[in-house]
């Protein structure tokens, strides 16, 4: 997963740490209010698809927990916006395939009848 990682957006530099589930829910909130671009095959073309505005909402609820950095992050580029947003939903997604296999495990585990 992503421990703090820099990304520099508009020639400021951004310490990126892991979300919370807390702020990738207000995230995700987010950017339902804006609607999900319909056929992306990746994160980058949802986001792509997307408006700036709405990234920088996405990304300043990802880093803060709140919109305080969303006006400061306009100041970006697009693909300045989108590089860390894809960094963390790749990252999230691995890590929820790597609990999908350790729920499994257990599941095998649990399942396993006892030996008299």
């Amino acid at each position: 997963s992503i421990m703090n990682r820099v990304f520099t957006i508009g020639g400021r530099a951004y310490n990126i740490a892991a979300p919370t589930i807390k702020r990738i829910s207000l995230a995700c909130k987010e950017m339902e209010a804006e609607g999900i671009p319909e056929g992306a095959v990746d994160f980058r073309e949802m986001f792509n698809g997307m408006k700036k505005e709405t990234l920088c909402k996405v990304l300043s609820l990802l880093i803060s927990g709140d919109y305080s950095l969303a006006t400061e992050l306009t100041q970006g580029e697009k693909y300045e916006l989108i590089e860390p947003l894809c960094v963390i939903y790749e990252d999230i997604e691995k890590d929820m395939k790597r609990i999908r296999q350790i729920s499994k495990q257990i599941c095998l585990l649990c399942a396993k009848p006892k030996v008299q």
